[in-house]
Order: C-alpha cells, then structure tokens, then sequence
C-alpha cells in the first residue's frame, strides 16, 4: 500500500525543546548507549574559511534524564563546500552521517577536492577507511548485508561500502515521472523487511532557465522501500515536499521531514547578503508520521528551519536544523530577521494530555 500524503494532515503537535544552538550546518546524529549523542556538521560554508566541519559529542547529563550536556569538540577542520554557485540555494555540503556496525563508527563525507571518503572514529584524528566518487550522502549499516550502505544523491546510485572494499552499486534509482532526477537524501535500515527506506527528494525540471534554483515539481517527493540484495523498488509514500530526514519507530511508523513547504528567492550570483529565504521557504519545513498499517498521517512538529536529519532516542526524536551560509541574515514568518543558525531540535513522541 502506497501511502499518500493529504492536503491537511491531522495535526498531532508534539512539545518541543532546543538541545543545541550555534552548529554549523548539523547533519547526522547518533545515540551512543549511554545516551550521548555523536553529531556531524557540515561547516559554516563562510568563504575563506572552508575548513569549518566538526563531529562532537553531545554527553548524556546524568542529573537530567533525557539532557544533554554542553557540546564537545573530537575532531574538527574538515572541508564543508558553500554550493550557492552551482545551485542557488542554500546548500553547504561536507560532513554528512554517521552510522555504527561491527564495533566502529564510522562518518560519511563529501569532499569534490580530495575526494569523498568514510571516516573511522576509532582513530583519532578520525582516518579514512573507504573512498567514493562524488557526493556521499547518508549512511547506514546493513546487518545483512555486513556492510554500510550510502546513497548518492548526484548520479542516484545505492552504493554499499567495506572497509578494503571497492565501492559497489547495489541500485539505480530511476527518474520520476516528469522526467526529474530522483535525487536520493536519507536511507535507513528497516528491520521488518531487511530493505532500506530512501527519501526521494525529487530534482529540478530544468524547465525554465527562469526558475533556476527552485524550478521543482510540487509534493513530487517519495520515500521508497528498496532491497539491495535484488534491486526491487516499491514506492511506500508520495506526494512529499521535499522529503529529506528518515526514522522507522518502535512501532513500525515511519517518520520523515519535509524541507520546506514551498521554493523561493534563489541565490543568485549577484546576492548581496540581504535577508531572502535562499530558495527554501525558512520555517516551513515538518516531521510527519506515517503509519504503514492505517495509511494515517499526522503532523507532529511544524515550522522547522530546514531540517534534514533525524535520530531516534529514548521516547523522542531529534532534528537537524538550519541549513546554509551560518550567520546570513533570514526573514521570519513575522517578517522579521534572524541570522541563520544550525540547532539541534527535540520533538516528544508522546501525545500532548
């Protein structure tokens, strides 16, 4: 069954907080089993600075259950990429996920200079272990499989990745109906299935030159199930904004971000630096809830700065916000300016009484 998303899905708001401020571009997090979280941030994208990504931990407080202690640097100086230019819109790549599996950890990164490569944490400074072509995406480890599993959102390719391994392309992601790159952002490990669930985030038209930066289909997004072991694709849900960040529940429900609810203001190559949203519509995006059985969609947070990831904890989620150039000046839904600013949001998994 193909779920499709409603035009005004039942909202469910659940109670939110801010873990973290002032992160540069925070992409992937981790829960350790001490209820630590590791985090990866892309960078500042400031130019003349480009070595800005960091991963850091983010330690459990003993003294508050569910809080976190402040951030702390592990390793830092990694290249994040300002691709205003190329695309115009606010996109910073870099550091992007993490993933655990047989005793390490390891962090995808994007690099076009020197090449895109898997870091392993048990070394420090963090050393590469695989190496990649383009841009390495999210990450996940397939137990089945004993490997990691990457998606490529620029040649839409599932790619598996071993340590002493050379990378191997499980899948090729097909275009979608009008002919757009599928564009693949997040991919999870489902264990009911033994798939993995990918975000569709649905490329551009190319239809008018006008439109550069923010010429795409409307709620055109997917997240689809696919095996890598044979290469079968079902489409799971459709009629996604912009799909990026993905979880799978305790319950089986999937969770998923929309960037944003509508494209506007590119950035084009005579910006300024005044206030314009950077062709993401700034505090639009939200966290749906998908529920495979029912077919049911809720909405359960709202108004978020472009998120793109998620990470499951102890009966609440955890978002990345604040995508782009760190410090550039954002309008609000109130009309008013804010610096942009990368923050780890937490959003309670259980109803409001």
């Amino acid at each position: 069954m193909t779920i499709h998303i409603p035009q005004h899905p039942d909202q469910t708001l659940r109670p939110t907080s801010i873990i973290a401020e002032g992160l540069r571009n925070p992409r992937g997090v981790l829960a350790e089993a001490d209820g630590s979280l590791l985090l990866v941030e892309a960078g500042t994208g400031l130019p003349g600075d480009p070595f800005t990504g960091r991963i850091s931990r983010l330690p459990a407080d003993p003294q508050t259950p569910g809080g976190y202690l402040p951030r702390e640097t592990l390793a830092e100086g990694f290249r994040a990429m300002n691709m205003q230019a190329r695309m115009l819109r606010d996109e910073i790549m870099g550091l992007s996920d993490l993933a655990c599996g047989e005793g390490r950890c390891l962090v995808s990164q994007t690099d076009y200079v020197a090449g895109s490569k898997l870091l392993d944490l048990r070394f420090s400074p963090p050393e590469p272990v695989c190496h990649s072509q383009g841009n390495l995406n999210a990450l996940c480890y397939h137990p089945g499989l004993h490997r990691w599993l990457a998606v490529k959102p620029d040649t839409n390719e599932l790619v598996a990745l071993r340590p002493g391994e050379q990378e191997r392309v499980l899948v090729n992601l097909p275009d979608l109906d009008r002919g757009q790159e599928a564009v693949p952002v997040t991919l999870v490990y489902e264990p009911a299935t033994t798939a993995v669930l990918i975000s569709l985030f649905s490329g551009e038209l190319h239809s008018d030159p006008a439109r550069k930066g923010v010429d795409f289909a409307d709620k055109a997004g997917q997240v689809i199930r696919v095996w890598p072991d044979n290469g079968h694709i079902e489409v799971l849900i459709d009629g996604l904004q912009l799909p990026t960040g993905l979880a799978v529940d305790a319950q089986g429900n999937v969770l998923v971000l929309e960037l944003c609810a509508s494209l506007q203001q590119p950035l084009a190559a005579d910006w300024s630096g005044e206030a314009v949203h950077g062709g993401f519509t700034r505090f639009s995006g939200r966290l749906l809830q998908c529920d495979l059985h029912t077919g049911a969609v809720s909405v359960l947070a709202h108004e978020l700065d472009t998120p793109s990831n998620l990470c499951l904890v102890q009966g609440a989620v955890l978002i990345s916000e604040g995508m782009g150039l760190s410090g550039r000046p954002l309008p609000t839904p109130a009309g008013g300016v804010v610096a942009l600013d990368g923050r780890l949001r937490k959003v309670s998994l259980q109803a409001l009484p």
